[in-house]
């Protein structure tokens, strides 16, 4: 099973921001190659520089998909974010992943989870 970081919605931050935490945490994947770390300090345009360049992750990997979903929900741009999201959801090959928080999940469920995040904010929100 590959060992990933992904922020998914309603998770505790972790304390530890390193680079060598965040590898670690890529296991199975290109260091860097998720954005973790940027992510991890909220630092969205570096995770966004490192998601979109080739480091050894197809475009379409779900995964990066996630992430790259949450980098653009985080900067504004909810039509991006839930797009990359339906990608991550519809892809035939989810990853299954270990989340930073600890979770055993695997990508398609993440992205739903960020989906229907979405939704229920929103619904609230017109409430």
């Amino acid at each position: 099973m590959k060992r990933i970081a992904l922020i998914a919605f309603g998770a505790a931050a972790l304390a530890m921001g390193t680079s060598a935490y965040a590898q670690t945490m890529e296991e199975g994947f290109p260091a860097g190659s998720l954005a973790v770390a940027a992510i991890e300090r909220g630092d969205w345009a570096t995770a966004e520089r490192l998601l979109e360049e080739d480091r050894g992750l197809a475009r379409d990997n779900p995964a990066r998909l996630v992430n790259l979903g949450r980098v653009y929900m985080a900067t504004g741009r909810t039509g991006q974010a839930l797009a990359v999201w339906r990608d991550a959801m519809a892809d035939r090959h989810p990853e299954e992943i270990v989340t930073a928080g600890g979770r055993v999940t695997t990508t398609d469920r993440l992205a739903r989870e960020a989906i229907a995040h979405y939704e229920q904010a929103l619904a609230s929100a017109a409430r």
